[in-house]
């Protein structure tokens, strides 16, 4: 086969194409830092990269699922540490109730009840902390609802066992708009059907409705009644690594029982029938109640140390990755700006070689 000039011309460009593209190649190493720039520089090693930088993503999210737990964990614990110092309060009332002004120490145990509810109910960005799986509803509310003509029903808690309960529905303006009388109710949760019909019979509009209890026993005596917790037991359970998982307690029972010892001591201060047996019997139940609040600080203690030990594995590893990627990827900058000079004085050498075998003047005409 004849060789002819354009073969030659065209073979050569060819040639000073690839020179050409070594030495660009060459020259993004010097001004980029690094090794591998694109996958076809280093396969395996690009490969490696992308790996790691997937992981390093994945470890990323662990992180920030530490940090918003760690959130939670604040929040929690400082809505337990205002209901313990209330509780310590209101123990200090029970016991020294014999020099306190009656209606002084009424007053001040009901606004105890009111503040433990409304921490009981803390929210944590849209969600109830201490719901359970019923993060959108209110753990403690007197309070029942109308939806599209349907009425939910009644639910509150006796500290004791009733035989006549009465419940007042009011509306938003505080009028009663319904009286429920049913007989019987148990110590503990209790829920009662409404019609969502008012005392005329007339069915009522959507929107929630406020209601109070008031129960008496068989004797005729009262018995205490309180905000039902309205959530489950949950268990709010956080991946925080691979197969690695914490379980925080968002069980909003845990207030139950301070709810119902203060409630007992209010309706008997309302009742005149307070006695020193009684004071010590709620002290007791209180303590009962800071009790349970102290194990669930502890239990939030040791959560913290797990969430901060991962956090640090997890700050280790990504550093390790990080190094990981730092030696595949970027390059020795000595060895490339050799390299650099040697590809282009063998880029140099081949344009004056092809130029001197095809007796070009210009070569860049070709080009």
């Amino acid at each position: 086969m004849r060789v002819t000039q354009n073969m030659m011309v065209n073979s050569s460009i060819r040639w000073i194409q690839k020179q050409t593209e070594k030495l660009n190649d060459i020259s993004t190493v010097v001004a980029a830092g690094k090794e591998v720039n694109k996958p076809s520089d280093d396969p395996s090693a690009a490969g490696q990269i992308l790996e790691d930088r997937a992981t390093i993503s994945k470890y990323a999210k662990y992180i920030a699922t530490i940090s918003e737990t760690d959130t939670w964990i604040e929040t929690a614990n400082s809505t337990l540490e205002a209901v313990d110092s209330l509780l310590e309060t209101a123990q200090d009332i029970i016991e020294s109730s014999g020099s306190w002004d009656e209606d002084t120490y009424l007053e001040q145990l009901e606004s105890i009840y009111e503040q433990v509810v409304d921490l009981a109910n803390t929210k944590l960005n849209s969600s109830y902390l201490y719901g359970g799986d019923n993060a959108l509803t209110a753990p403690y509310a007197d309070e029942v609802e109308i939806s599209g003509g349907t009425a939910d029903s009644v639910v509150f808690a006796l500290a004791g066992s009733a035989a006549t309960v009465t419940i007042e529905i009011t509306d938003s303006a505080g009028n009663v708009v319904r009286t429920l009388t049913v007989s019987g109710g148990s110590a503990g949760t209790n829920t009662v059907t409404w019609d969502g019909l008012d005392d005329s019979g007339i069915l009522l509009a959507d929107g929630t409705y406020d209601f109070t209890v008031s129960a008496t026993d068989a004797s005729g005596d009262a018995v205490a009644a309180y905000a039902a917790y309205r959530g489950d037991e949950g268990g709010k359970e956080v991946l925080i690594g691979e197969n690695s998982t914490v379980t925080l307690n968002n069980d909003g029972s845990l207030f139950s029982d301070a709810l119902s010892s203060l409630s007992q001591a209010i309706t008997a201060l309302k009742n005149s029938s307070y006695t020193d047996d009684l004071a010590s019997s709620l002290s007791d139940a209180l303590e009962s109640a800071m009790t349970a609040i102290t194990t669930e600080q502890v239990a939030l203690s040791n959560v913290s140390s797990q969430l901060e030990v991962a956090d640090t594995r997890l700050d280790n590893l990504t550093l390790a990755l990080e190094n990981e990627i730092n030696t595949i990827e970027v390059g020795d900058t000595t060895t490339a700006a050799v390299k650099l000079e040697a590809q282009t004085t063998a880029r140099e050498v081949t344009l004056e070689t092809v130029a001197s075998v095809l007796k070009m003047s210009n070569l860049s005409d070709y080009i």
